[in-house]
């Protein structure tokens, strides 16, 4: 696996349309791109093009069931992120 890149985190978290599918993947656990679609009222490409960067960058993963693709938020990256930015303020 690679290894955790902070700057491409952020990048990717910092975009609204990919916060709001934070959000939407926080409240409901695990959900697919026609749920997302559904919920933020975007189009399927917007939604999988969001989620392909939000996966590269860790801030999601995603798990197969059936032919379902089901994406969740990354609570380990979050955490290792988290513990990042208490060791760059610290100092």
């Amino acid at each position: 696996m690679a290894k955790f890149c902070f700057p491409s985190f952020f990048k990717a978290i910092g975009n609204p349309v990919r916060q709001r599918i934070l959000e939407e993947l926080q409240k409901s656990g695990e959900l697919n791109v026609a749920d997302l679609v559904k919920k933020l009222g975007l189009a399927q490409a917007t939604v999988s093009h969001h989620l392909a960067l939000l996966k590269k960058s860790g801030a999601v993963k995603v798990r197969t069931a059936g032919t379902q693709s089901l994406y969740s938020v990354c609570c380990e990256k979050s955490a290792e992120c988290c513990c990042m930015l208490e060791k760059f303020f610290r100092k």
